[in-house]
């Protein structure tokens, strides 16, 4: 993409980020723990609440992290598959941002996702190929798979609200290839432990959010990507 356009779509995401993250965080319903799915929370730990990060502060963090994010898959892939990039840069990006801050994905933010993905996806296929709508959803499905896996076999070791996550992130790297997937896979799950590690080091205490990992592994994948071609 040339420079001017993707300055103009750069800006123009992260100043719609900006102007709605305040309104949808005010709207989001409070969750109502789930022991169940390893939703349990810490008496310890309390949650901080989502309409308490409706701050200018935060809106204009994550407005600008989502132009930021924006451009590296317009520099780095094809734009067939730029829609579903759009829609991680946006809406994914502000589920991280939550977790981030609170350790908590909210369910009905994460639907809203889901339906952006697919409609981001299908688009992505009337300009790339139905191949690359078979590759979607079946990234979509590798990576419930994978993050289910792991909840299951460490039995609650990472919140549920990952397992629904990972999904928008196996949607938008496997409509690109099968091997950007792998790559998304991989890295994410060093970055987590990278992560972990520090905390462990620094002897952090409470819960530990592993959407913003889940999310930089595609990110790193796309930098790959493009450094290698």
């Amino acid at each position: 993409m040339r420079l001017a356009p993707l300055l103009i779509l750069s800006a123009m995401t992260g100043l719609a980020v900006f102007a709605t993250t305040p309104a949808v965080l005010r709207r989001l319903p409070e969750p109502r723990p789930d022991p169940g799915a390893g939703d349990a929370g810490d008496p310890d730990d309390p949650k901080i609440s989502y309409a308490t990060l409706a701050t200018r502060r935060f809106a204009a963090i994550v407005g600008a992290l989502s132009a930021a994010a924006v451009a590296v898959p317009a520099l780095a892939l094809p734009r067939a598959v730029l829609p579903g990039w759009l829609v991680l840069a946006t809406l994914g990006l502000l589920l991280a941002a939550i977790d981030a801050r609170t350790t908590w994905l909210p369910l009905p933010l994460t639907r809203v996702a889901w339906a952006a993905m697919a409609a981001a996806t299908t688009v992505g296929a009337a300009l790339g190929g139905w191949g690359q709508l078979v590759r979607g959803l079946g990234g979509f499905l590798i990576a419930g798979t994978v993050f289910g896996a792991i909840w299951l076999v460490t039995r609650g070791g990472i919140g549920f609200g990952d397992v629904r996550f990972a999904p928008l992130v196996g949607a938008a790297t496997a409509a690109t290839s099968w091997t950007l997937l792998a790559w998304a896979l991989v890295l994410g799950s060093l970055t987590g432990a990278l992560v972990g590690l520090v905390r462990l080091g620094l002897r952090s205490r409470g819960s530990f959010a592993y959407a913003p990992s889940i999310l930089a592994g595609a990110y790193l994948a796309a930098a790959v990507a493009w450094l290698t071609t």
